[in-house]
């Protein structure tokens, strides 16, 4: 019994020693993204991006860590994840500038889906910042009831306050159901083929490289449904990568 017993405590101490050395070589996102930084100064790209993909994948990020990947992925002439890269670095960041970059990036390499435009641009900014303004918008609206109330009592008309009460609700309201931009996605093989219908049996209507982005409207099964060339078409799950954060 005793032998069992030592058995089992040097089993014990083993575990015990084997987790507390892999637990001292476990590194925190920011520790790690300290080391890429570190890779990323003395230009060992490679190395970098491998890190900053495993933080990547961890579900943490930084837009500079972003805008990196994409320049490293440029570096590598592989435009497709430079400009899923660069994507993400604008919903990260909202810099109008990025879509610029994405735009001749796009251009130089003959890929569809990138057309700068203010409006886009616009409806970014609006949904990135909707809820802050909603929430400044009805604290005015409750100052003026306040004030519209004080007014009342006080035998005063509350005219203004309630005219600026009732624009300050039709605002609230347009911006609250304010459509946000739809989904997009980035093509990640060459000659991805884009079907009219969700099926493997289904006509081939084009094709795409990788890097073209196109716009989600729905699912279906293993596809996405995508608005290409003015027309419903669809495009298999696997083939790309969705630009959300």
């Amino acid at each position: 019994m005793k032998n069992i017993q030592t058995g089992i405590l040097k089993i014990l101490k083993v575990l015990v020693l084997v987790f507390g050395v892999t637990n001292g070589y476990t590194q925190t996102p920011f520790e790690l993204l300290q080391k890429a930084d570190s890779l990323y100064a003395k230009k060992q790209f490679t190395q970098s991006f491998e890190i900053y993909q495993r933080i990547h994948s961890s579900g943490q990020y930084s837009s500079a860590m972003l805008l990196k990947m994409a320049f490293i992925q440029e570096g590598l002439n592989k435009p497709g994840l430079a400009l899923y890269y660069l994507n993400l670095y604008y919903l990260a960041n909202g810099d109008a500038q990025t879509l610029v970059k994405m735009e001749e990036l796009a251009a130089k390499n003959n890929l569809p889906g990138y057309e700068y435009s203010q409006v886009a641009h616009a409806r970014e900014l609006i949904t990135r910042y909707r809820p802050h303004a909603a929430l400044a918008i009805a604290s005015v609206i409750l100052l003026l009831v306040a004030v519209s109330v004080y007014q009342s009592r006080a035998g005063t008309r509350p005219v203004v306050a309630g005219i600026l009460t009732l624009l300050g609700l039709v605002f609230l309201g347009v911006l609250v159901n304010f459509s946000s931009p739809g989904r997009t996605a980035i093509i990640t093989g060459n000659n991805t083929f884009v079907m009219n219908g969700p099926s493997a049996g289904a006509s081939v209507v084009g094709l795409l490289n990788e890097g073209s982005k196109v716009q989600i409207t729905g699912t279906k099964d293993v596809w996405l449904k995508v608005s290409w060339a003015d027309r419903d078409a669809y495009i298999k799950q696997a083939q790309v990568m969705e630009v959300k954060l």
